[in-house]
């Protein structure tokens, strides 16, 4: 039977939750026997650098762990994997991080067979609520479950974007539970509250939106945050009118899509003000300017632009 090591990681997959674990790792490895921390980058592990890291610990060095990011930029992972499979000095525990490894090379599986491999995928809809509770939980915030719903609401569901916001949370120190109002007040202190106004603008079609969207623009905001957040509020105002068009009231769709029964209502007398095939069209507009985006041909601002354009002209969202 092949012998696990318990001295070799990795962490890959989404960025902050990988990180995170490999926090959570370390603090408990230094609570088990003091260790000197070497943060490496994947391309340093070459030559005589490699045999130096992978060096057990004398008299006059401590044990040590080798904390290496974007292990999937290591020059001879074929070498590392043979160290491994080889043993690792005692004294020394190795935690790789990377966004992903090929499932097929000899360095990952040897990791699954000698060590461990933990994967983080990015949350879904229905995982996203229990990383909050978690993420509130270590930083020692108390929300009410509506502060909670606000929360996954309000702000992008991306694990690190989330944890910022609970990082600042937890800077306002009180023992009670917060509520939506002062949750609201805490997050948008920065140029979210007006993010939130701008989709908001565009939602109504107002001519508006466009002088918005220069405003967040010019003060720096990012401009894919937006890109992001605009693709929400359409694909958003597309459910909320499908399930209107059952005749569901706004307290069944609240129910099935996770959300506020004042959100719903708001969003429902947007979704009014488009037909299903422009929202439709709208979706397949947010596709192709996603592609265009990711592949260099547009700059994300231009997308911007031109989706809003075609949102707040009737004429220009049936193209």
């Amino acid at each position: 039977m092949t012998k696990r090591s318990q001295n070799a990681f990795a962490f890959v997959g989404d960025a902050y939750l990988r990180e995170r674990a490999a926090r959570k790792l370390m603090a408990h490895l230094q609570q088990e026997r003091p260790r000197a921390l070497l943060p490496l980058e994947g391309r340093e592990l070459t030559g005589a650098q490699f045999t130096e890291h992978f060096r057990g610990a004398s008299l006059f060095d401590d044990a040590k762990i080798l904390y290496v990011r974007r292990a999937d930029e290591i020059p001879d992972p074929e070498r590392l994997a043979e160290q491994i499979a080889s043993g690792l000095p005692e004294s020394v525990v190795l935690i790789l991080d990377a966004e992903k490894l090929d499932k097929r090379s000899k360095l990952y599986k040897t990791l699954s067979a000698h060590g461990s491999v933990e994967e983080f995928l990015k949350p879904d809809r229905r995982s996203l609520p229990t990383l909050v509770r978690e993420l509130l939980a270590e930083h020692h915030v108390k929300l009410t479950p509506s502060a909670i719903k606000y929360l996954l609401t309000a702000v992008e569901p991306e694990p690190g974007r989330i944890a910022k916001e609970i990082e600042k949370l937890a800077c306002y120190s009180t023992d009670r539970e917060l509520d939506v109002p002062q949750v609201r007040e805490l997050l948008f202190s920065d140029q979210s509250e007006s993010v939130l106004k701008f989709l908001d603008l565009v939602g109504e079609r107002s001519p508006q939106s466009v002088k918005s969207l220069r405003q967040l623009l010019r003060s720096g905001e990012d401009p894919n945050k937006i890109f992001f957040m605009l693709a929400s509020q359409i694909r958003g105002l597309l459910a909320v009118k499908s399930l209107a068009a059952q005749k569901k009231s706004s307290e069944e769709i609240a129910q099935e899509l996770g959300r506020f029964v004042w959100l719903v209502g708001k969003q429902r007398a947007m979704a009014q003000k488009f037909s299903e095939d422009e929202l439709i069209a709208l979706i397949h507009r947010l596709h192709e300017e996603d592609v265009n985006i990711k592949t260099g041909e547009r700059a994300p601002e231009e997308s911007l632009f031109d989706l809003v354009l075609a949102m707040c002209n009737p004429t220009r969202s049936r193209l």
